[in-house]
């Protein structure tokens, strides 16, 4: 009996290169075969939501999903087209731009690629015969922090507050209050904080659907790492029944190894030693990390992100003990390239050979080896 087969992507901004790269010479060597025709489940955060989005939406010709090689050019090409800057030159606002009412910014660009289509609207065009579609279930990660910008007396989690993610299951069952258009599904999960503003999805209003409002951050504050939820989709939609159902492939953005850490013993500057910080060393001044290179804009958030995408690889590596087929790529990255918005040729270019590389080492080639394997023998 085949497996149910499942692809989960890391968030990390431009460093969605990475993962893209990694999807595009897979399809190569399944002889072409797009993302879509492999995996029953695709699911992402951030930046890997933009990833199972754009493989499994309608977007060339209204129709056919993006290959991964396309998705690519995404962040080779267009880079700047999600990175606008505010150029009002206060720390008090986001970085970028979510929409600068001007046609700039990363809501204009992803409603560009995605407009019209609903989360159902992508469901239901997989069923078309002649797409030879495998993909069931598709979401993105977020974090909703409020149902209409105000005030809220008696707060309910799920709507007002808490995890969320955008699918084709609950807007498939529940279309008049999770039936979310593509672009927003996208939008939500990407909304880093400070580097973009909190996404407004949902409510009718102006661009947005009629599904139920949302202020939401990228998921990425509590699930860089995906591929739990990918594993509970997996129960929840009913798609699979026991661990040993389950191929999972996991992609990272890549890891630095130096920003998982601090210097504590003797930090320098006018930071205390030892560790002993307040809100000022954690959440604005420059740490320094493993390596001693200083942490740009507080290095709480840093280590956070760091934390929750290492916990989830340890706690599904413990999980093959239970039958689970699991297979994750990341390379190691360096500090220029692990900056999310690190969006100049030379990085885009580092960025590609990092992951040209890594397919070409033997801890690399291996893992990749057997994941095209696992995936041909149950396709």
């Amino acid at each position: 009996m085949s497996k149910i087969l499942i692809l989960a992507v890391d968030g990390g901004g431009i460093k969605g290169i990475i993962p893209a790269y990694f999807l595009s010479q897979l399809e190569s060597a399944m002889n072409n075969v797009p993302c879509y025709q492999i995996f029953d489940i695709i699911g992402g955060t951030s930046t890997g939501g933009i990833i199972a989005t754009a493989l499994t939406s309608p977007i060339v010709d209204n129709k056919f999903p993006m290959a991964a090689s396309d998705v690519l050019s995404i962040y080779q090409d267009n880079g700047d087209k999600i990175f606008v800057p505010q150029k009002l030159g206060d720390i008090e606002v986001a970085h970028y731009y979510g929409d600068d009412g001007k046609g700039n910014g990363i809501e204009p660009y992803l409603r560009s690629i995605y407009n019209p289509y609903t989360l159902n609207d992508a469901k239901n065009n997989m069923t078309d015969p002649s797409l030879g579609a495998r993909t069931k279930h598709v979401f993105t990660t977020s974090y909703t922090i409020n149902s209409s910008g105000e005030a809220i007396t008696n707060p309910q989690k799920g709507s007002d507050y808490g995890p969320y993610l955008f699918n084709w299951y609950d807007a498939s069952n529940s279309p008049s209050t999770d039936d979310y258009l593509l672009w927003e599904a996208a939008r939500a999960t990407s909304a880093a904080p400070t580097f973009f503003p909190v996404a407004n999805v949902g409510g009718g209003i102006g661009e947005n659907s009629q599904a139920n409002e949302r202020w939401a951050l990228d998921g990425g504050v509590m699930s860089n790492n995906p591929a739990v939820w990918a594993i509970s989709e997996a129960f929840r939609t009913g798609l699979a029944t026991s661990l040993s159902d389950i191929v999972l492939v996991s992609l990272g953005t890549g890891i630095y190894p130096s920003g998982a850490g601090l210097v504590v013993a003797d930090e320098g500057g006018l930071d205390p030693n030892n560790g002993n910080w307040g809100k000022v060393p954690w959440m604005v001044s420059e740490l320094f990390d493993l390596s001693g290179i200083e942490k740009k804009d507080g290095a709480i958030v840093n280590i956070i992100g760091e934390a929750v995408q290492l916990v989830s690889n340890l706690q599904l590596l413990g999980l093959k003990n239970s039958g689970l087929l699991y297979y994750r790529l990341e390379p190691t990255i360096t500090f220029d390239q692990s900056k999310m918005d690190n969006i100049d040729p030379d990085n885009i270019t580092s960025l590609v050979t990092t992951a040209t590389d890594y397919l070409a080492s033997a801890e690399g080639n291996n893992i990749f080896n057997e994941i095209v394997t696992a995936l041909s023998s149950n396709l």
